[in-house]
């Protein structure tokens, strides 16, 4: 199973603000979109990714510093560079790169080339299905070497 698989298996729209959009319009988008994460670009390209800003980071600041945070900058609180895998690594390989770094994103990406971005949730998700899918290939191997018995 390769990150890459994930990826297949779910939208490949990411939700992106600019660094120089305040707090309160990220929180907007996030709840919009339904998504815990925006990539964030730099104000002069709509692509070039220079960092990400989670409901986490969000929160976290929020306790630290109060609620004026809401009309900062995403540039202010976004984590760069972004927590990064590639498509060719497996999925336990993301999962233990998640772990520690202490991240529920990674950034899935070729040199420059953006594919994409995965979850903690996504990974799990297809971790269980591809258990379950290999659980239910072993009860039938299993019942036909019964039968021929």
């Amino acid at each position: 199973m390769k990150v890459s698989d994930v990826l297949l298996s779910k939208s490949d729209r990411l939700v992106r603000a600019p660094a120089d959009a305040p707090v309160s319009r990220l929180l907007a988008i996030m709840v919009e979109a339904r998504v815990g994460s925006i990539i964030i670009t730099s104000p002069r390209s709509t692509t070039a990714t220079v960092g990400i800003v989670t409901e986490r980071s969000i929160i976290e600041e929020a306790a630290k510093k109060g609620p004026h945070i809401f009309s900062q900058s995403a540039h202010s609180l976004m984590r760069a560079p972004i927590p990064r895998c590639c498509a060719d690594d497996s999925v336990s390989h993301a999962m233990s790169l998640m772990t520690s770094l202490r991240t529920r994103h990674l950034l899935v990406a070729t040199g420059d080339d953006v594919l994409g971005l995965v979850s903690i949730g996504d990974l799990v998700k297809f971790r269980i299905r591809d258990a379950e899918l290999e659980n239910a290939v072993l009860r039938d191997f299993a019942a036909a070497r019964k039968l021929n018995a």
